[in-house]
């Protein structure tokens, strides 16, 4: 009865660390919320149990992880997406479908996720690290940038040269700092 006992207490603990998360009254759907973040939870602590016993490193099986999450290319009636390439680095382009009689201001934006996680959701990629050590990332991204940049590729998406923006998140914001000082 006390092996039980204490079995039944270890699972509810465990049960609870990983589940429950505080958040505020106002969130709309706090079991998604909690879903979500039980996974990454657990993520990580597979990710940090196989660097410990040697079979993979930590940012391999965070990286196997996310891509379980991959989203296929999707394009609806508003815009068309397509994954190309601009000067041998993969980027996913959203083009408006609506007819423009001007040309229209484009955005480079370039993914975050700590230099090591690929963002499929987004339109820029570069090598990951730990794999691929600095500066491979920003020469990724500034090859790309400057193959955007191109006149004739300009006019292929229909993009004003005089109304472009740079941006991304996280370490996409520093890649995006870094690249539009370069150029």
């Amino acid at each position: 009865m006390g092996k039980k006992v204490i079995l039944f207490l270890i699972v509810g603990v465990l049960g609870a660390y990983y589940i429950y998360t505080p958040f505020p009254d106002n969130i709309e759907e706090p079991w998604r919320l909690m879903w979500i973040t039980t996974n990454l939870k657990m993520a990580v602590h597979v990710a940090w149990f196989a660097e410990v016993l040697g079979i993979s490193h930590f940012m391999d099986t965070v990286q196997f992880f996310m891509s379980l999450q991959d989203v296929p290319v999707t394009s609806d009636e508003n815009v068309t997406v397509m994954e190309t390439t601009f000067n041998n680095v993969p980027v996913r382009v959203y083009v408006p479908n609506r007819k423009s009689e001007i040309l229209r201001r484009g955005l480079f934006y370039i993914h975050g996720g700590g230099w090591c996680l690929g963002d499929a959701g987004m339109c820029s990629f570069y090598r990951l690290a730990p794999k691929y050590h600095f500066p491979s990332q920003f020469e990724d991204v500034y090859n790309a940038l400057r193959w955007f940049l191109r006149q004739d590729v300009l006019e292929k998406y229909g993009v004003d040269p005089e109304r472009i923006g740079v941006s991304g998140d996280s370490a996409g914001g520093n890649l995006a700092a870094a690249v539009a000082q370069q150029v």
